[in-house]
């Protein structure tokens, strides 16, 4: 499958994705600001068609095989379309959908399962790859684009513990990933700042069975990025975002920025000033007192 489409006006690089359940959702700002930010690149997105929930996060807790077969019905169908890379917005998903593929590739019993429930076995033929990686890659083309510096942000960012998984699973190393984005958010002007809970986890979807422990695990999170002077936050995931804006009850909240967010309000892209009306913990008086809306 070409990797290139052509748009009538200029060749783009195709990125095939899957969504995810959240992108359709919860985190819909986050899937239109990533989008957006693609096309900055000169990047073309296209979904996996017919996805389906990868079964994150509960779901390999519950029943591992019928984890590992939901997960796997994604990657079966990204091979029958022809996608040798599929990238991944979701740490939670990416991390589902890997550990899947490394089961369906070495358990040839799992992956008879799979045959039975979707017709055809995993053949191996996909690449599995976490979305932010192209980001990383490409900080002059974001530099160039900012129109609207984002001076007076002082931000931390927040990986959570998804992706500090052991490399076999995630597919890279978390140390020298953490400089590259890092650069990239300071060349929108936003002053990052080092912490101690960067990796802590969230709770994740504990928020629903045990909300009292994820209070607990939020408002620490929060109390130390405002001990390191933060008055925002930078995350990658969606279920991330949602209970560090949602979660807690001693600690003020902090509004809390997808980084795709950020590029857009820098580069000032289209629909910009929409995504922010969508947060829980409304970022308009910060920005506002900032002047950067």
């Amino acid at each position: 499958m070409s990797n290139v489409r052509n748009t009538g006006e200029k060749r783009l690089r195709r990125v095939h994705y899957y969504p995810g359940c959240s992108l359709m959702s919860s985190a819909r700002d986050f899937g239109t600001s990533l989008f957006q930010m693609f096309r900055l690149m000169g990047t073309w997105v296209e979904p996996l068609e017919d996805w389906n929930c990868c079964g994150a996060s509960p779901a390999h807790s519950v029943n591992p095989d019928y984890a590992t077969l939901l997960a796997g019905r994604n990657i079966l169908l990204a091979e029958r379309q022809g996608i040798d890379d599929l990238y991944v917005v979701c740490p939670s998903c990416f991390v589902r959908l890997r550990t899947a593929e490394k089961i369906l590739a070495t358990d040839a019993s799992m992956n008879a399962k799979l045959a039975k429930a979707c017709g055809r076995e995993y053949e191996g033929g996909v690449r599995l790859k976490f979305t932010p990686e192209i980001l990383s890659d490409a900080p002059s083309v974001f530099e160039k684009a900012v129109v609207n510096p984002l001076a007076g942000l002082r931000g931390v960012l927040y990986f959570g513990c998804l992706l500090t998984r052991p490399e076999w699973i995630t597919g890279f190393d978390i140390r020298p990933y953490e400089k590259k984005l890092k650069k990239l958010v300071n060349v929108l002007d936003v002053e990052t700042l080092d912490w101690s809970h960067s990796k802590q986890c969230c709770g994740s979807h504990l928020a629903v069975t045990k909300p009292d422990m994820v209070d607990g695990m939020v408002d620490r999170i929060r109390d130390h990025a405002r001990r390191a002077g933060a008055n925002c936050i930078i995350a990658f995931c969606p279920l991330c975002q949602v209970n560090l804006e949602l979660r807690g009850k001693e600690v003020e909240p902090l509004p809390v920025f997808y980084i795709s967010e950020l590029i857009g309000l820098a580069a000032k892209l289209p629909g910009h000033e929409g995504w922010v009306k969508k947060h829980l913990v409304d970022p308009r008086p910060l920005l506002n007192s900032l002047g950067l809306v």
